[in-house]
């Protein structure tokens, strides 16, 4: 979306940095992006989520959170918007200005008509869905008639808007191809196997959201093991009670009882059990006990013991990736 006020109104409105009140919330403080927008006398904050994997009705809820914190009007600065979504912010009363080129400002007294054609999106770094569609498609690569949106969505339990945005991303990074057929559209990975995984490898990242520390593991949880653990499964490597990890995803994070939980430091000085949350469920990945190889790949990229990464060469080598990718 970078650009796109000035690309609108030109020098009619001018933009500053903002400073959010003593007492607002982390998840507002470190979530948004928040700038003040000014038209003569006239102004308002221009609200963007950091994650691009924003919800909608999270969107609509936390703006008007953000209006009554600061007492000003508040824009919701969106990277895309389909045409659902704008109606819906319309008849919400949330004002609302895109990169694809809409604007609605009711407090202004304006409203643009999109005039800016949607493009594949543009990214740094693979989002958590994104990369989770891309390593499903390189996984089951040998169908060759490739998966439908419709069927991708159904099989990793993803809403379909959502999955339509991590297949809009992977496609800006020109790793799959998707063509109509019918009413449906398929989806295909880009190239052959090994080059389009050299290729997505910068893109993607570690696929934790964030460690737990519990004095022991819950009884009726579904896990994976991951990390040094699943490492040691495949190798000589001794894992202590204390090496990570056992991975869940957030939902089932959310059922680890209270009384379980230990902070860092009375892990280190007692000791206890890690369990990885991750940003999806490691369980659509992999069908043995352990997380999938990629993945495992990707969380320990930043560990130095060296037996660990003689192992990781093993995952490498499997996959044709060079050096540490």
């Amino acid at each position: 979306m970078e650009g796109i006020i000035p690309r609108i109104f030109g020098k009619a409105v001018s933009e500053e940095e903002y400073q959010v009140p003593a007492g607002t919330p982390n998840y507002i403080r470190f979530g948004y992006t928040i700038k003040k927008l000014i038209m003569g006398r006239k102004e308002c904050l221009l609200v963007s989520p950091k994650n691009p994997d924003w919800n909608l009705g999270v969107i609509k809820k936390q703006i008007k959170t953000i209006g009554q914190i600061t007492g000003e009007n508040t824009v919701a600065g969106l990277d895309r918007l389909t045409a659902s979504q704008r109606t819906n912010l319309i008849e919400s009363g949330i004002a609302f200005v895109s990169g694809t080129g809409q604007v609605f400002i009711p407090f202004w007294g304006s409203y643009f008509e999109e005039r800016i054609a949607n493009a594949p999106e543009q990214a740094e770094k693979m989002s958590a869905n994104a990369q989770l569609v891309f390593l499903y498609l390189f996984y089951n690569r040998a169908e060759a008639s490739g998966f439908t949106q419709t069927a991708i969505s159904r099989k990793l339990n993803m809403p379909k808007a959502t999955c339509t945005r991590a297949v809009r991303l992977l496609s800006g990074l020109n790793l799959i191809t998707t063509v109509n057929d019918g009413t449906a559209k398929r989806v295909f990975l880009n190239g052959e196997k090994d080059s389009i995984l050299r290729e997505a490898m910068p893109y993607m990242t570690s696929p934790v959201y964030k460690i737990l520390y519990v004095t022991e593991l819950p009884d009726g949880i579904r896990m994976k093991r991951s990390g040094i653990r699943a490492v040691a499964e495949h190798s000589m490597l001794q894992a202590l009670p204390a090496d990570g990890a056992f991975a869940v995803d957030r939902e089932t994070a959310k059922e680890i009882r209270g009384d379980l939980l230990l902070d860092k430091h009375s892990f280190r000085d007692f000791g206890g059990q890690t369990v990885e949350v991750w940003k999806y469920d490691p369980f659509l990945l992999s069908e043995t006990e352990s997380v999938d190889d990629l993945s495992l790949l990707l969380d320990l990229a930043g560990e130095n013991d060296e037996r660990v990464q003689s192992e990781l060469d093993r995952i490498r080598g499997k996959y044709d990736l060079e050096g540490n990718e």
